[in-house]
């Protein structure tokens, strides 16, 4: 008979394990800290959409679109794409449920969780990955621009990324951009040898999307071409110049990068990343910008609106000092004989009931391995109960860090720890 078939995690997906996943959720906890303070709330999306959703809003001529997507044909017949990112559902939603009501209310909103895209698997890249959002509607002003950087800017500190470098641009609007979209493909169409083939076939279409292709010939013929900063027109050169003013106020430091446009269609106007050191090549961890007509686009009123999307993958790696975390610890190890074990499952119960974090072992070893484990799993306090305490029906509580220890009668176990560790146990003499 062959061997039976050894199953493991499609390409390009990965399991994040318990140590790993410690971290992350210290990660959402700070994150939910800095939404909270400027007025954000939480939304929790679909993981997939009728692919229209995406199409209409990502853009048909982004490679998102074209070879990204992972779309598929559901037993009615309709075409259901797994979400490559979260703005577009978040957009669905608030069209859905009339959240612009009444006229000129301010809704912001963020999400956490998994987006898919089949892209070619590499280090930080993944095909299932997971993002932070957070998305502002019903504000036009540079201030909504600026507090959206702000919110990423803190967020980032409260983690301790390394060397962040917030990279700023405007896209300007349609009024701008259209003398220069002529300018571009003109360059573009002198220089089409240069091109590779994905932006030899749609630079006349879509030729913003050339300053975002990593082909290196590309990448290199895009530092000889026309910018956008040269064609903003008045209103949008004041705003611009606005947010870079009050991201001075605000003590944020930014690079102006002319060349640009992020992977999306629908931006408009401010858009920004932010890199991090120790990343190689692939080292944006977030990115983000206005998108003032996407929600008029997707079939709602026109609502301007801000936002930006944090890769959680990438961003891990870049935190500089571990992340403090008791995340998996318990605060009790039972450490107990054979002959003890109904008392340990007691006990062990009445403490998970107040409240209280406990770890065992089902099958009780020598004291030695027991504490050995005890120490192993971080846990603050050890329960023993060896022959003379099930004698007398008490528990010995030490203090794993101090040694310090205190005898109790079964009874008082729970009260130790429910005020908090009790009268803790003395010091050792």
């Amino acid at each position: 008979m062959g061997e039976e078939r050894k199953f493991t995690a499609v390409k390009g997906v990965k399991d994040i394990l318990p140590d790993a996943v410690a971290v992350w959720r210290e990660v959402e906890r700070r994150a939910r800290e800095q939404f909270a303070l400027f007025g954000f709330r939480e939304i929790v999306l679909p993981i997939f959409e009728k692919s229209g959703v995406f199409i209409k809003a990502v853009g048909e001529g982004t490679d998102i679109v074209q070879k990204e997507m992972y779309t598929f044909e559901d037993q009615g017949g309709e075409s259901i794409t797994l979400r490559p990112e979260g703005t577009a559902s978040c957009v669905r939603a608030y069209i859905e449920h009339s959240m612009f009501h009444p006229p000129g209310n301010l809704t912001k909103l963020f999400y956490l969780g998994p987006m898919f895209r089949r892209e070619r698997p590499q280090a930080g890249r993944y095909r299932q990955f997971f993002q932070i959002g957070a998305e502002l509607f019903g504000a036009a002003e540079p201030a909504a621009d600026a507090d959206i950087i702000h919110l990423l800017h803190l967020f980032l500190g409260s983690i301790g990324v390394k060397s962040p470098k917030l990279l700023l641009n405007s896209l300007g609007d349609d009024k701008c951009r259209g003398p220069f979209k002529e300018a571009l493909v003109e360059f573009l169409a002198k220089n089409r040898g240069h091109l590779c083939e994905n932006c030899r076939e749609r630079y006349e279409k879509n030729p913003l999307r050339v300053f975002d292709c990593k082909v290196e010939k590309c990448v290199e013929l895009m530092k000889t071409a026309p910018t956008l900063d040269k064609h903003y027109c008045p209103e949008c050169s004041a705003h611009f110049s606005k947010v870079r003013e009050l991201l001075g106020r605000l003590g944020v430091p930014y690079e102006l990068n002319p060349r640009m446009v992020r992977g999306l269609d629908y931006y408009n106007r401010t858009v920004f990343e932010v890199t991090a050191e120790g990343l190689g090549s692939q080292n944006s961890i977030a990115g983000g910008g206005r998108y003032d007509d996407l929600v008029k686009n997707s079939g709602g009123p026109a609502v301007p609106a801000t936002g930006f999307a944090v890769g959680m993958e990438r961003l891990v790696e870049s935190i500089g000092a571990p992340l403090a975390t008791d995340h998996g610890r318990p605060d009790v190890f039972v450490v107990y004989m054979n002959e003890a074990e109904e008392a340990a499952c007691g006990l062990s119960a009445e403490l998970r009931v107040g409240g209280v974090s406990v770890e065992r072992l089902y099958k009780p070893t020598g004291f030695k391995n027991q504490f050995g484990k005890a120490d192993k799993s971080g846990a603050r306090y050890a329960l023993i109960i060896g022959g003379d305490e099930l004698a007398k029906k008490t528990a010995v509580i030490k203090d794993l860090s101090t040694g310090a220890q205190v005898e109790t009668p079964f009874g008082s176990v729970a009260e130790f720890f429910k005020n908090g560790g009790g009268a803790r146990p003395p010091a050792k003499p």
